[in-house]
């Protein structure tokens, strides 16, 4: 996932939190359950620690069946810590993670001869998963991948009110509203867009000004000095594990699940970051609508730094950047998506 700009991200973190910063307090829940929080109706899927103005503040928890567990007003003052504890029993979750055969899935070398963009031919694993209730609604999302009225588009043709084919400046008016940074470069434009006290990053690609992938990263960030920073020592399986289930809420079971290691390293071996980092690991999920061609991947890899995103692709215009061998922010559409990560 090397092609997914982080530049924005980096100056979008600058942005919000730079130096001149009101006083603060700081809001901690505690659960013994995975929780969805929302503080005065803004989701915040990190909880743990929260920054916020000094003053009362509406805290919300949703668990992961979609019931409310707690639900109070609650004060938060300058300087000072301010605990929750939400004991809540674990619920079952509304969607369980993708069924894999195995631990994983171990390879000699990257896979060969996929379309950019499109899920790999995985005819001879035994991990492949048929597709099933393409029309599940999530019953209630956990992150922000570009979900509208709670769910994504049944034909997997946009997200975040985006539709595929849009032209570009459409794409910019609808995306510029919602980030706190954008950036326009030839052929992709780039939105860093606020997620409680941390920041994800939107990639819009274009062929001929029409939209045709949108790119959703989340990274890990952490908070120094009142100053975001990117995290290069934590993986964001938290932030993966949510896309995947997201995505799965809404199009069912992947058709593919793959964990590729290689030069050696294992899913087993505790040496997971340094795989990623050595571009010697990649989780990569995919779904395709049948009648479009549309597809998704959802991906934990390495950037600038670990990185979990979900990637949606026009079936038709994604295979016209193959056939023109359109390069775009370091990626060749003339390649799989596993060939474009494994060579960078």
């Amino acid at each position: 996932m090397k092609h997914l700009s982080l530049v924005l991200l980096l100056i979008a973190v600058t942005c919000l939190t730079g130096a001149g910063q009101s006083p603060a307090g700081t809001l901690k829940i505690f659960s013994d359950a995975p929780l969805v929080v929302y503080v005065d109706e803004v989701h915040y899927p990190r909880y743990g620690e929260i920054e916020l103005v000094p003053g009362t503040h509406y805290v919300k928890a949703i668990n992961s069946d979609g019931a409310r567990v707690y639900s109070n007003i609650v004060e938060v003052k300058t300087g000072e810590v301010t605990s929750v504890l939400i004991e809540a029993p674990a619920a079952q979750p509304a969607v369980s993670q993708p069924p894999v055969s195995g631990a994983g899935v171990t390879y000699g070398q990257a896979g060969q001869g996929t379309e950019a963009g499109q899920p790999a031919n995985q005819g001879t694993l035994s991990e492949n998963v048929a597709a099933s209730q393409p029309d599940a609604k999530p019953l209630q999302p956990t992150i922000d991948i570009g979900q509208t009225d709670g769910s994504l588009p049944a034909d997997m043709g946009g997200a975040f009110g985006l539709t595929f084919g849009m032209d570009a400046g459409s794409v910019d008016r609808i995306m510029s509203k919602k980030a706190a940074r954008s950036q326009k470069n030839s052929g992709y434009n780039v939105y860093a867009i606020p997620n409680g006290s941390a920041v994800y990053v939107v990639e819009c690609r274009f062929i001929d000004q029409k939209l045709f992938q949108i790119i959703v990263g989340y990274p890990s960030v952490y908070t120094n000095k009142s100053k975001l920073k990117l995290d290069k020592k934590e993986v964001p399986f938290p932030e993966f594990n949510r896309i995947v289930n997201d995505v799965t809420a809404n199009y069912g079971e992947p058709a593919t699940a793959e964990k590729i290691f290689l030069g050696g390293y294992t899913e087993d071996d505790g040496q997971i970051l340094e795989a990623l980092k050595r571009k010697k690991a990649l989780f990569l999920y995919t779904w395709t609508d049948p009648g479009t061609g549309n597809n998704i991947m959802v991906g934990l890899g390495y950037t600038s730094a670990p990185l979990g995103a979900a990637i949606y692709t026009s079936g038709p215009l994604g295979a016209e950047a193959q056939t023109r061998k359109l390069k775009l922010n370091g990626y060749d559409y003339k390649k799989s998506f596993k060939d474009n990560y494994f060579s960078n």
